[in-house]
């Protein structure tokens, strides 16, 4: 045999397996497990479908069912004395999986919802734990005496094996689940994560309770003894070292830290593999050891999340992936060759989702949840998916069931946890969870616990639109609130001062008025809005006030008599977070269902940005954390509960610049819209049709900020700020008078701070009356011939027939401004209105103009639109 050191060269065949050297089929073995996962997500991705389905269907179609079927193909690509490889390192994955499985626990939040996380999370594993019993009678009599291995197996450890794989419920998906659907904050999610953690817990008690009946089965003593020690070794780990682990953690002021010590993470994976260790000895399974571990790691300054970040991303990414196609390797469905295994199968489905849906719903009426909700409850609870597997990969192993029960178990986990997503999405639909929120809120509100029959009924605190067709209604336009979406940390400062320009108008606020941090928390919150005025009119503008003798939710009444530009507009915040498969995502996100009414802004440092600076600006503050993946980020914002009246602002990364030595250099010439579109989307990591989505689906006031000028630190801070609104059509549009309106708040704004920011209306000189028509509506307003500055603007015939610069941005560059202000559009931002925001291509060709032009020219660009109903 050639030796394997020359490798290839030296004629090695590498596909020839090598007990000296292990290594090198392994490799090849997890790039083509890696590889195949990564690709068949890519198609599951788009239906919300978990990964682990993805990883074990790849295993599946690697392992004997498909391309085994290729002559020789198993015995050269997973030949059996490599398994043994792939086991070890699939093994070492899934004990970390487990670990990070304990640290999702939280058993604070068990302790506030108890009574109906333990009641429901118990009953949806005693229903189908006994259907499952009974399934597994026929089962065992069918299957169980087939295989020389199976009659080692007791019926009764057969039997609570089988009732346990029907019965668990899957935590780590459902977080995912929650989280995508955004339903971590609803009463239904709140109960489902409760119930779900109890049934996880209970359901690993199960399973360890059948391994163990199963390695002691030929003494019973034996199975008292490993009951024993397993509960000591429990106990061990629960009071005295969890204990010990928080002082030695606090004392080190290891919890205090932005990351984990290596010295603390090395401290903290000694104390998993000295469980998992124990637990492997006395006859149980590692994997329960490593979840003990998991349970007893503080939870407090968000250490657990701190400590995922830290340890999960190789486990992630290469272990546990490698686990779960392993499993699917194991699964050879040519094995199911029989009219009564698929007949088994549908009724394992059946019973599997069926007594999980019954058993939820039932129990989360009795708790005073709608039919609607307790249905959802019910399919979510029915979630196989990651912990099925494993059930079933141990299963196998300890020798409970045969290759044939293994992949029929394979089949029902897999359909189980596909149709969780759009079972719950039909159930529990977003127009109907919005219909739900306003029937809580009226009942919160001491009105009907009932909604009205026609569905265009304003919910309280909604307001009429007023629509946008003269001067006169862009006077008297009000905002009713700000929702900024931030997607990226970089667009903060310039988000920071447009909304600060916009809403703090320093009206309609009392000089002891802070930030309300309990509007993204409480129902009523959501129903402290401004009704826009119509004309000039004494009005009462409600807003919330903190102080000390009144109540967080009482309401102060101002009376004011100003028009809608002149009134002080709220601000939200909503933090775009990105949902990935780390266990870090959902440490945090299943976090967020806290009761502390501060507990949002106060978690996220971004949030805290924008409420100190609220804060200091006497602006009215609330805030949110959406988790969502790169392809629900423009339905998440959709699906947003907004009003009219209210402006979504999102700021965007534009054109990209380096600074080198100090001086900042162009990374790129952008020579046409695509170029750049394409290049804003990869930069804010948005998919190819976010636009399109928004346009079509958004019910509210739209602004895009694209911030062309990230790199304002390097440049001239003395530099004067510039605002240019542009009016390319003679023909204004309600976007355009939105546009206005904005505009003035701006101007005004500057007026009222002594800022001495250059402001200026370019308008297309064949709008002939513009001028004269806004002034008359201004003519009582004694800041605006000081603080405005309008020109006209021609577009030559014979540039506006040319395809590169026949642009009414090109003729304001060209011709509107002066060599100063041409100079310093790094501190500009040009204000567009885009009237027709909808279909395949959302931007006319005047804003993709504008928006191509700030890129190269390094100026912003905000994009308005107004949403007409």
């Amino acid at each position: 045999m050639t030796s394997s050191l020359g490798g290839v060269i030296s004629g090695s065949n590498p596909f020839i397996y090598n007990s000296g050297s292990p290594l090198t089929l392994f490799l090849f073995q997890a790039c083509l497990i890696l590889a195949t996962c990564n690709l068949l997500h890519i198609p599951f991705a788009k239906i919300r479908q978990p990964k682990v389905i993805s990883e074990v269907i790849a295993g599946i179609i690697l392992g004997p069912t498909a391309f085994g079927q290729i002559p020789n193909y198993m015995t050269t690509v997973f030949p059996k004395s490599s398994i043994p490889g792939l086991n070890l390192t699939a093994n070492l994955g899934i004990i970390l999986f487990m670990f990070f499985l304990g640290l999702e626990v939280d058993t604070g939040f068990i302790k506030k919802h108890l009574k109906t996380a333990l009641s429901i999370g118990l009953v949806t594993l005693a229903v189908p734990f006994g259907f499952g019993c009974l399934f597994s009678i026929p089962l065992y009599h069918s299957y169980g005496k087939e295989s020389a291995d199976a009659g080692h197996t007791k019926f009764t450890v057969f039997m609570v094996f089988i009732a346990t794989s029907i019965s668990v419920t899957a935590f780590p998906v459902l977080c995912r689940i929650l989280n995508e659907l955004r339903l971590i904050k609803d009463r239904a999610g709140i109960i489902v994560l409760g119930a779900g953690i109890i049934n996880d817990i209970l359901g690993w008690v199960l399973l360890a309770l059948s391994v163990i009946l199963s390695s002691a089965s030929s003494d019973p003593v034996n199975t008292v003894y490993i009951l024993l020690c397993t509960l000591g070794w429990f106990l061990l780990y629960t009071y005295p070292l969890k204990y010990l682990l928080s002082w030695v953690l606090r004392k080190t002021h290891e919890l205090e830290r932005p990351k984990p010590s290596p010295l603390g993470t090395m401290c903290i994976l000694f104390v998993m593999f000295i469980s998992a260790y124990f637990t492997d000895i006395i006859g149980v399974h590692p994997i329960f050891g490593a979840f003990i571990a998991g349970l007893i790691v503080p939870r407090e300054n968000n250490y657990v999340v701190k400590l995922a970040e830290r340890m999960e991303d190789i486990p992630n990414i290469v272990l546990i992936p490698i686990y779960f196609a392993v499993a699917g390797l194991q699964a050879d469905l040519t094995l199911l060759n029989q009219g009564r295994d698929w007949g088994y199968i549908f009724a394992s489905i059946g019973i599997a989702i069926g007594s999980k849906i019954v058993s939820g719903s039932l129990l989360s009426q009795v708790f005073g949840l709608f039919w609607r909700e307790s249905l959802a409850v019910g399919i979510l609870m029915s979630c196989k998916g990651i912990v099925e597997i494993v059930v079933l990969s141990v299963g196998l192993n300890a020798g409970i069931i045969d290759e044939k029960v293994y992949g029929m178990f394979i089949l029902m986990a897999l359909v189980s946890t596909f149709v969780t997503t759009p079972m719950t999405l039909v159930a529990y639909p977003d127009s109907y969870r919005n219909e739900l929120q306003a029937r809580l809120m009226k009942k919160e509100l001491g009105e009907e616990d009932s909604l009205p029959d026609n569905s265009d009924a304003k919910t309280e605190g909604e307001t009429a639109e007023v629509g946008l067709t003269s001067f006169s209604d862009a006077k008297n336009y009000h905002i009713s609130e700000i929702v900024n979406i931030i997607n990226t940390t970089e667009t903060i400062s310039s988000s920071l001062d447009l909304i600060n320009r916009l809403a703090n108008t320093g009206n309609a606020m009392p000089t002891d008025l802070v930030s309300d941090n309990i509007k993204a928390t409480s129902p009523r919150s959501s129903t402290s809005t401004i009704k826009p005025p119509i004309s000039r009119f004494k009005k009462f503008t409600h807003v919330w006030t903190r102080n000390d003798h009144a109540d967080l939710n009482t309401l102060a009444v101002i009376e004011e008599n100003e028009y809608g530009f002149e009134l002080a507009v709220p601000v939200k915040g909503i933090h775009l977070r990105l949902l990935t498969e780390r266990t870090a995502d959902l440490l945090q996100s299943s976090s967020m269902y806290n009761d502390d009414l501060n507990f949002t802004a106060n978690t996220d440092s971004i949030l805290q940005i924008f409420d100190i600076f609220c804060r200091l600006s006497k602006i009215q503050f609330s805030s949110e954390v959406i988790y969502s993946t790169v392809r629900e980020k423009a339905t998440n914002i959709s699906s947003l509960r907004l009003k009219e009246n209210d402006l979504v602002l999102l700021s965007l990364k534009g054109a990209s610049h380096e600074t080198n030595a100090g001086r900042i250099t162009r990374r790129h010439f952008y020579q046409n819209f695509e170029d750049i579109y394409l290049h804003i989307l990869g930069l804010n990591e948005l998919p190819s049709s976010f636009f399109q989505t928004v346009a079509s689906s958004l019910s509210s006031n739209f602004s895009m900020l694209i911030s062309n000028s990230l790199d304002r630190l390097n440049a001239d801070s003395f530099m004067k700020k510039s605002f240019y609104l542009l009016f390319p059509s003679p023909n204004l549009a309600s976007s355009d008078f939105l546009a206005l309106h904005l505009f003035l708040v701006i101007c005004r704004t500057n007026f009222r701070n002594g800022d001495d920011a250059q402001v200026t209306i370019f308008v297309n000189e064949e709008n002939i009356h513009f001028t004269d028509q806004l002034m008359h509506v201004l003519c009582d307003q004694d800041w605006i011939s000081s603080a405005l500055k309008i020109v006209n603007i021609s577009i030559d015939p014979k540039t506006e027939q040319s395809n590169t610069e026949g642009f009414f941005v090109d003729a304001v560059l060209k011709n509107g401004l002066s060599d100063k202000e041409y100079n310093s559009l790094e501190e500009a931002t040009f204000i567009m209105a885009e009237n027709y925001f909808f279909g395949d291509q959302p931007f006319s060709d005047e804003v993709k103009a504008t928006i191509l032009r700030g890129s190269n020219n390094c100026f912003d660009v905000l994009v308005v639109h107004h949403h007409c109903s």
